[in-house]
C-alpha cells in the first residue's frame, strides 16, 4: 500500500479521460481533480487499507477507492458553492452552472466507477446500494447542516451521525465488499465513531482559525458553540449574541483574541477534544476486536496519524 495513494490519483484522472468526452468537461474535471490531489486525503486509502484487511485478492481496488474520492471531491465542491466560503478553490472562480454541472457529472462518474470495479453483478449492485443508502444519509445530514437550526449537543451529534459518519461508512465499506466480503455490521459501527471523531477535530480547527472558514464567523453552530452557548456567562455572552444574530459582523471582526480566549476559558476546546478522543478510541477498540485486531489498530493509527480526514482537516488529526 506504499504508493496507493499515488495510485489512486492517477486512477481518478484516467477515468475522467475515459468517460468525460466533452473537452471542457473532461478538462475541468482534472483541474479540480488536481487541486483535491494537492491534499491530503484519507477516504481512497481507507478504503484500500479495508480491503487488505479482509483478505482481498480480486477486484479493481484502486478503481474502487479512486470513485470513493472522486465522489469527495464532488461533494466538497457542492458544499463550498452552497456555503459559498472558498473563493480560492478553482470551481469559486468559474461559472456557477459549470462548477454545478461538472460536480453532478463527477457524482455519477464515481458510482459507474464503483460498480465497475468488481466483475460480478450482484456484487455490483450490492455495492451500489450500499452507496446510495449512505450517500442519501449523508444528503440528510447536509441538509440538516445547512439550515443551521440545531440547538443541542444530541441533535448535533445526530446531525454528524447522518453527514459526515456516513462517508465513513461509505469508504470502509467499499473496501470491504471489493474484497468479496458484505455489509459488515462492527465495520459500520467504528467507521462511525471515525466520522463523528473526525468532525470534532474539524470543529476544535475551525474554532482556531479566524478566517472565512471560522464557524463562529458564518455562524455555524457546531459542538464547541453549542457548549459555549450552553454556559451563557456574562463575559462570554456577545458570543451568544452574535450567533442569534443581535450583533453583526463588524460589531465581531476585531475580537478574534477575545473569542480565543473565550474557547479556552470556558473550556470548549477541551470538551471537543475529550470528545473527539473518546470516540477515537472507541473506534480503534472495535478495530482490535478483528483477528490480529492490534496490528490493524496500530496500521490504522498510522494512516490516520499522516492524512487530513477531509480537505478541511488539519494533518495529524488524530494525536
Amino acid at each position: 500500500m506504499d504508493n496507493s495513494y499515488e495510485r489512486i490519483g492517477q486512477c481518478m484522472k484516467d477515468l475522467v479521460y475515459q468517460w468525460f468526452e466533452a473537452e471542457p468537461l473532461a478538462r475541468h474535471a482534472i483541474l479540480f481533480v488536481e487541486d483535491k490531489l494537492r491534499e491530503t486525503n484519507i477516504f481512497g486509502e481507507l478504503t484500500v487499507f479495508h480491503y487488505h484487511m479482509f483478505n482481498g485478492r480480486s477486484g479493481q481496488i484502486y478503481q474502487a477507492a479512486a470513485a470513493v474520492e472522486l465522489f469527495l471531491l464532488a461533494s466538497d465542491m457542492l458544499d463550498d458553492l452552497q456555503d459559498g466560503d472558498a473563493p480560492s478553490k478553482p470551481w469559486m472562480q468559474v461559472p456557477q452552472p459549470i462548477a454545478i454541472h461538472v460536480a453532478a457529472s463527477i457524482v455519477t462518474l464515481s458510482q459507474q466507477a464503483l460498480m465497475d470495479s468488481v466483475m460480478n453483478r450482484s456484487d455490483s449492485e450490492a455495492l451500489a446500494r450500499m452507496m446510495n443508502r449512505q450517500l442519501l444519509q449523508a444528503a440528510n445530514g447536509q441538509m440538516l447542516d445547512l439550515m443551521n437550526e440545531i440547538h443541542t449537543e444530541e441533535a448535533y451529534l445526530d446531525m454528524v451521525r447522518m453527514k459526515s459518519a456516513s462517508i465513513f461508512v461509505f469508504a470502509c465499506m467499499t473496501g470491504v465488499m471489493v474484497a468479496g466480503h458484505p455489509w459488515h455490521d462492527t465495520v459500520a459501527e467504528y467507521a462511525v465513531e471515525l466520522g463523528i471523531s473526525a468532525q470534532i477535530k474539524n470543529d476544535v480547527r475551525d474554532m482556531l482559525k479566524w478566517d472565512e472558514k471560522n464557524d463562529f464567523l458564518q455562524r455555524k453552530r457546531n459542538l464547541l458553540l453549542l457548549y459555549m452557548m450552553e454556559e451563557r456567562s456574562e463575559e462570554h455572552g456577545w458570543i451568544a449574541d452574535y450567533l442569534e444574530e443581535r450583533l453583526t459582523v463588524t460589531d465581531v471582526s476585531h475580537r478574534k483574541e477575545m473569542f480565543l480566549q473565550a474557547c479556552e476559558q470556558s473550556g470548549a476546546i477541551l470538551y471537543g477534544s475529550v470528545i473527539g478522543r473518546k470516540h477515537y478510541n472507541r473506534c480503534l477498540e472495535l478495530v482490535g476486536t478483528f483477528p490480529q485486531g492490534k496490528a490493524w489498530q496500530e496500521r490504522l493509527s498510522l494512516l490516520l496519524s499522516g492524512y487530513s480526514i477531509n480537505s478541511q482537516t488539519t494533518q495529524n488529526a488524530f494525536r
